[in-house]
């Protein structure tokens, strides 16, 4: 749709309007249009649909984005391309823990708070998976809606020989379309790329797609949001300025959700500023693009044998067990999962590249993570054109990370695998973090209902809430996260 087809007298009315279509965008548009809500999503990006008929390497998010007019993002956002692993955050995630450099802060809500709306994401994105395996699960009120897929034989008799070495193993929670009926043939073109078979339960295809299909939501793509508008106390929200080519266009809804991902939301945030709020919504603390965190990653190759790796789904299980600790390590450590095969050489630099196309091509790819943890200086140095000029790293626990290398090479190298391991600086992923939720407007940006501290109906509802990232992959706590602040829309409105 048009924005200049919105411009009628009188105008469109809607309850809510969400800025950004990725993992938070879309989930909430899809509790809400369930909910009755009339919904207006806006997308800066547009359309991602490739052929089903087309090379495998043209879906590679790689050779995506650079094909791309610009990096305005995609309908669905990230979700296109992750690996869709699913877990629940640990229950020692909400809680304030000691780690090595220093304190993980607890959460202003519990697990048991959030675990009904992680069980609803994980019907919602068709979760596969047991807890049976895992015994870092936390509690859960109903098992997983769909058993787990079974690995490939490669990744089953290395499962056996970990466990039998007493390396427990536990697979990996995935969303996918797979089983009877189901779309998904389990190909090698998973991790990194986009599904031209829409067997991966991202969220415009889980979520996006049946929100739409309610007659309930709109969307609009290739437009951008400017600003969020607030009564003149700065008390409500009440509408957006959007900009579609050169069209731009002020709308106006009961309901505001910022959930543009990280560096956007931010970014909106800080443009809206006005008089009652200076330095941006939600800002009057100073918070506003602060306390990023996310998780610390190496990569493990086990090598196999020379240019023989087969194309196969390798996405299968993790090894969880120095989640909290190790027998002779105070601290928290993290997961050691097993990747997809990705195209990572085409990525390194002209005198790298050949040396990592064998690695790639002769081995398994296994990654080890663990928490990088926020600190106030950590996050998004702003210009004052609002533009980011400086991303501040949050506290990686060297030590542990290290710990969690060795550990990694060790058990593989107990049952008869070299490895490669190179000793290097950590890789940041899955951030989080820069509108973080807290009770303290001082040292965060939404309440515990991911509410903008001081304007009742404006909400953020992406990654950049979450105020740590645990180590284990974040998105079914961005979905839970996102279909929680659709029921207290729901449930205001209603009362």
């Amino acid at each position: 749709m048009k924005l200049s087809d919105l411009m009628t007298n009188p105008a469109p009315r809607y309850d809510v309007i969400i800025i950004g279509s990725g993992a938070g965008g879309s989930t909430a548009a899809h509790r809400l249009a369930h909910g009755g809500k009339r919904v207006l999503v806006v997308e800066r990006g547009t359309w991602l649909k490739p052929a089903a008929s087309s090379k495998p390497a043209s879906n590679y998010i790689y050779d995506i984005q650079q094909q791309a007019k610009s990096n305005t993002g995609f309908v669905g956002g990230l979700t296109k391309f992750y690996g869709a692993a699913h877990y629940r955050f640990r229950e020692s995630d909400f809680e304030e823990v000691v780690h090595e450099s220093g304190i993980s802060p607890a959460w202003p809500i519990t697990y048991a708070e959030l675990e009904p709306y992680y069980l609803m994401a994980e019907k919602l994105y068709r979760i596969h998976g047991t807890a049976e395996e895992d015994a870092t699960e936390p509690p859960r009120s109903a098992p997983f809606p769909h058993p787990p897929i079974p690995y490939p034989p490669l990744m089953a008799d290395l499962a056996k020989r970990l466990n039998a070495a007493g390396y427990p193993t536990a697979v990996i929670p995935r969303g996918l379309d797979y089983g009877a009926g189901g779309s998904c043939i389990m190909c090698t073109t998973c991790d990194a790329y986009v599904c031209p078979f829409d067997a991966k339960m991202d969220a415009e295809t889980a979520a996006l797609r049946p929100a739409l299909a309610t007659g309930n939501v709109t969307l609009l793509t290739e437009t951008e949001c400017l600003r969020v508008l607030t009564n003149e106390a700065g008390t409500q929200a009440t509408g957006v300025v959007l900009q579609q080519a050169e069209v731009q266009h002020t709308l106006h809804a009961e309901t505001i959700i910022v959930s543009a991902g990280i560096p956007e939301s931010a970014l909106l945030l800080r443009r809206s500023r006005n008089a009652r709020h200076p330095a941006g919504l939600g800002n009057n603390g100073g918070a506003l693009g602060r306390y990023l965190a996310g998780h610390s990653v190496g990569m493990v190759f086990l090598l196999t044998s020379f240019l023989s790796m087969k194309a196969l789904h390798t996405k299968s299980f993790a090894l969880n067990q120095y989640y909290h600790r190790a027998p002779d390590w105070p601290h928290p450590l993290g997961v050691i999962q097993s990747a997809g095969q990705v195209p990572f050489w085409r990525q390194a630099s002209r005198i790298m590249r050949p040396l990592a196309y064998l690695i790639g091509k002769s081995s398994l790819m296994f990654f080890y993570m663990s928490e990088a943890l926020p600190t106030r200086e950590a996050g998004l140095v702003f210009d004052e054109n609002n533009h980011v000029v400086e991303t501040i790293q949050p506290a990686h626990n060297l030590q542990s990370f290290e710990k969690l290398r060795q550990l990694a090479v060790a058990a593989f190298g107990r049952i008869g695998y070299r490895s490669i391991a190179r000793k290097r600086k950590p890789y940041l992923w899955h951030e989080v973090g820069t509108a973080r939720m807290g009770n303290d407007p001082a040292t965060s940006v939404v309440d515990a209902r991911c509410r903008v501290h001081g304007i009742d109906n404006l909400y953020v509802a992406d990654a950049s809430v979450l105020p740590t990232a645990g180590a284990v992959n974040t998105v079914l706590t961005i979905f839970a996260l996102a279909l929680r602040v659709g029921d207290d829309i729901l449930n205001r409105r209603s009362a």
